[in-house]
């Protein structure tokens, strides 16, 4: 689970976040909408310290993430943005096994959480082993 209580971020005097209140449940999928610069980015970036909120409280699986060591707290969970984001080399199953790897999750339990993150994404099995560049920005 992903809380935040009370979180605000400014860059100099503009408010991106101001008093965010947000749970997102384990297990869920959930999706920020709002306008161009509206803190969406922000949001995002403050969960695994990308961004450091300024204010408030930010709890990844009941734990503060202030309390943890950033490099632990990026290995703890995934992070996607579009193409920029991806490393253009790798498959998209390479791109998504590779917070698996670094917790040395088995290979079984990596093909298996790979399958799941593609049906919970809409993403048909055929673009597995295909390269960032040869999927649309909607992939």
């Amino acid at each position: 689970m992903i809380e935040f209580s009370h979180v605000s971020k400014l860059f100099g005097a503009q408010k991106a976040v101001n008093d965010l209140n947000l749970n997102f449940q384990e297990g869920s999928f959930s999706v920020l909408i709002g306008t161009s610069g509206s803190g969406k980015s922000t949001t995002l970036k403050m969960i695994n310290r990308l961004v450091e909120h300024d204010s408030g409280e930010i709890r990844f699986a009941g734990e503060e993430i202030r309390s943890l060591p950033v490099l632990e707290l990026r290995r703890r969970m995934g992070y996607a943005i579009q193409s920029i984001g991806l490393f253009p080399h790798w498959s998209v199953a390479q791109n998504i096994a590779t917070v698996p790897q670094l917790q040395k999750w088995s290979r079984a339990r990596i093909d298996d959480r790979i399958d799941e993150l593609m049906a919970l994404l809409g993403l048909e099995s055929n673009l597995r082993e295909r390269y960032p560049h040869q999927l649309s920005g909607g992939q």
